[in-house]
C-alpha cells in the first residue's frame, strides 16, 4: 500500500513542477512560441516523459490556464464572496496583489491571444464567464459594476504586462496611470 502511494505523490509533484515551468515558458512565448523541450529541460525530465504527464502541448497550455483561473477565483472571487458588503474593495485589493505576479497576468493575455484554437477559446469563455457571473451576484455589485470591475482589471492586466508597476517610481506617466480610477 505504501509503494502505491509514492508514485502518485511523485507524479503530482512532477506535474506541479511541469506546470510552474510551463507557466514561465508560455506566459512569455504563448501557446505556439512556447517550447515543450525547454519546459522538459527546466524540470530535468526527458521530452517523452513530459508527454506522459500531459499528452499534448495544448493540454499543458490549458492546464496552466486552468491553474491561473483557479488562483484568481480562489484569491479574488472567493475572498469577495466572503466579504459581504465589502466585496468590491476586497476583490480590488486581491486583484492588486495578483497583478504583482507578472507571469500570471501574461498567461491570461496569452490565453486570450490563443482563442483561435476552439478548445482554448471555450476554456477562456467558460472561466471568464465564471468570474463575471460570480462577481455580478455579490452584494452591492450587480451586472454594470461587475463589468466595470472586470474591464478595469483587464486594463490593469495589460499594465502589468507592460511592467508598469516596476516602472512607476521612475516613470511619471506609469505612476499616474496606475493611480487613476481608484
Amino acid at each position: 500500500m505504501t509503494t502505491a502511494r509514492r508514485p502518485r505523490v511523485a507524479l503530482e509533484q512532477r506535474r506541479e513542477q511541469i506546470l510552474a515551468a510551463a507557466l514561465r515558458e508560455f506566459s512569455h512565448k504563448g501557446l505556439h512560441g512556447g517550447s515543450t523541450v525547454t519546459i522538459a529541460k527546466d524540470v530535468e525530465i526527458s521530452h517523452p516523459n513530459l508527454f506522459r504527464v500531459f499528452s499534448t502541448k495544448q493540454q499543458l497550455f490549458r492546464a496552466v490556464l486552468e491553474q491561473a483561473f483557479d488562483q484568481i477565483v480562489q484569491r479574488m472571487v472567493v475572498a469577495g464572496e466572503a466579504a459581504g458588503d465589502e466585496a468590491l474593495q476586497v476583490m480590488t485589493d486581491a486583484w492588486g496583489v495578483l497583478m504583482e505576479d507578472r507571469d500570471l497576468m501574461l498567461i491570461l493575455l496569452q490565453g486570450y491571444a490563443a482563442c483561435d484554437d476552439p478548445e482554448i477559446r471555450e476554456l477562456m469563455h467558460e472561466r471568464t464567464q465564471e468570474v463575471f457571473e460570480r462577481t455580478e451576484v455579490l452584494p452591492a455589485i450587480g451586472t454594470d459594476l461587475a463589468h466595470d470591475f472586470l474591464a478595469a482589471g483587464m486594463f490593469y492586466m495589460v499594465a502589468a504586462a507592460m511592467d508598469l508597476p516596476a516602472r512607476a517610481e521612475k516613470d511619471e506617466w506609469a505612476g499616474r496611470f496606475l493611480d487613476s480610477g481608484r
